[in-house]
């Protein structure tokens, strides 16, 4: 195991996507709400890394080095229990030790993802290196390095791991994989049921929008409807020119990319806790105006909150998301293929009176995974199903693995709860709502007031780590 120092970089937590990503933090929200960009490590901040297999249940003579990052300020050396921050969609600058770490005497371990930030295999992220990108893949590095900080020790400490989002998910599911590794688990916004055809995403975004500003939903449903008529007109060229999308001109793709970028950027205001904005922006302009008018409203409201240069982003680029090789493009190819190989979470309109643009189709985004990596993606639905069936979907310990000792907490206005759990499952998988208007994605927009769910978490963070302690001797 090889450390190195690491000095003032960027951390990004378990909890990483309550975060803004990294392709939206050019605008008004970054600059205005600094609490939704990661913090900057300290310099007790040390960097890592584990040779690991490529393959950890095949071939194991292949290796890569997996960065993790550990803060020891508040660690109790003789007897303090380890604190595992899970890695998400993007890379890992350093760990941090917050005042939870400090009440508990706890090491802050923050493990970075494989194939995103510096742990990428040989910087390839070819199909055929991709197929090592998985969630079990992800998972047993997680458990090897949390075995490795252990052998370091005199005696076994207590484990607790934390997430929010995509990595709240994976902190659930390393408890359930490696009930042996870890003690407990908390999965903030935890995104635990892998949906092919999440069209109750927007559903959820309508509800929430509604309040406390009725037809801010048509309002953003006028300005998506000028865009189409554009569009139907021959305009679309002019409309992405608008739009700030002239890369997606003439492309393949360009079309279902654009739709995709159009929704992402209403959609993130309202899991960000910041739909306030949306509906200002979109109720400032009558919905009778001309589309051109309309159009130009929404350019205007994606460069004020997202940045000027957020509709050429390679998130929404498939042209840009098709290049293999480059790290530098961003961590948006490898986010992509774990969508398109295992989790889904696809987006396309729903059934009825959509809030993004009917042109998006669940075909759509299937072909768009095809074209971005060469493959037949109707797999797809049947990965996501053997997923599920594994880990249990919504109800966490349904499928073929136990689950215990995990506490799920979900926010009212995000749209993401949708992929969660929605209920309190038995006595030790608890699970804790915060409803408010604005409450978002793994707590942004919470008052500082509502703190229950909060609360709940240090609980269940005490009573766990006392079971723990007591059966290792402490």
């Amino acid at each position: 195991m090889k450390l190195l120092p690491v000095l003032a970089v960027l951390f990004v937590s378990a909890s990483a996507l309550q975060y803004l990503p990294e392709h939206a933090r050019e605008g008004s929200i970054a600059r205005d709400h600094p609490e939704l960009l990661p913090p900057v490590a300290s310099s007790a901040s040390m960097a890592h890394t584990l040779d690991m297999p490529l393959d950890h249940f095949g071939d194991t003579s292949k290796t890569y080095k997996n960065y993790f990052y550990t803060d020891d300020t508040y660690w109790d050396k003789d007897s303090g229990p380890i604190f595992v921050q899970m890695g998400g969609e993007g890379g890992v600058g350093g760990a941090h030790a917050s005042k939870q770490h400090m009440q508990h005497k706890a090491l802050a371990v923050s493990v970075e993802h494989r194939f995103y930030g510096k742990s990428i295999p040989n910087n390839d992220r070819t199909v055929s290196n991709l197929q090592f990108l998985s969630v079990e893949q992800n998972l047993a590095d997680t458990a090897a390095i949390v075995e490795a900080i252990q052998k370091n020790l005199t005696k076994k400490r207590a484990v607790i791991s934390f997430g929010g989002s995509y990595s709240g998910a994976t902190s659930a599911w390393f408890r359930m994989t490696y009930p042996n590794v870890t003690d407990a688990s908390i999965s903030s916004s935890g995104v635990v049921n892998a949906i092919l055809d999440f069209t109750q995403f927007d559903d959820q975004i309508q509800k929430a929008i509604e309040l406390p500003t009725p037809g801010c939903g048509a309002a953003l449903k006028a300005h998506v409807a000028a865009m189409e008529s554009l569009f139907k007109s021959g305009k679309t060229d002019h409309v992405k020119t608008l739009m700030g999308a002239k890369n997606l001109i003439g492309t393949k793709m360009g079309d279902s990319d654009f739709w995709y970028m159009v929704a992402d950027g209403a959609a993130m205001t309202d899991q960000y806790g910041m739909k306030k904005k949306l509906c200002e922006a979109m109720t400032k302009v009558p919905a009778t105006s001309e589309p051109e008018v309309l159009v130009k409203n929404f350019a205007s409201f994606l460069s004020a909150v997202w940045g000027r240069d957020f509709g050429k982003k390679c998130f929404y680029d498939s042209e840009c998301l098709k290049t293999e090789g480059d790290p530098k493009l961003g961590m948006d190819r490898s986010w992509r293929w774990q969508k398109c190989n295992e989790l889904a979470f696809l987006q396309p309109a729903y059934p009825g009176d959509p809030v993004r643009s009917e042109q998006l189709t669940l075909a759509d985004e299937i072909a768009q995974c095809t074209y971005v990596f060469g493959d037949d993606c109707s797999h797809q639905a049947a990965n996501t199903a053997k997923f599920n069936a594994k880990y249990g979907g919504a109800e966490p310990g349904s499928g073929t693995l136990k689950a215990s000792k995990i506490y799920f907490l979900d926010f009212s206005d995000d749209p993401w709860n949708r992929a969660s759990v929605s209920k309190q499952i038995s006595a030790d998988l608890p699970y804790c709502m915060t409803v408010c208007d604005g409450c978002g994605h793994c707590g942004s927009g919470v008052p500082k007031n509502l703190t229950k769910c909060f609360d709940e978490e240090d609980k269940y963070v005490d009573q766990w780590l006392s079971e723990a302690e007591a059966e290792l001797g402490f």
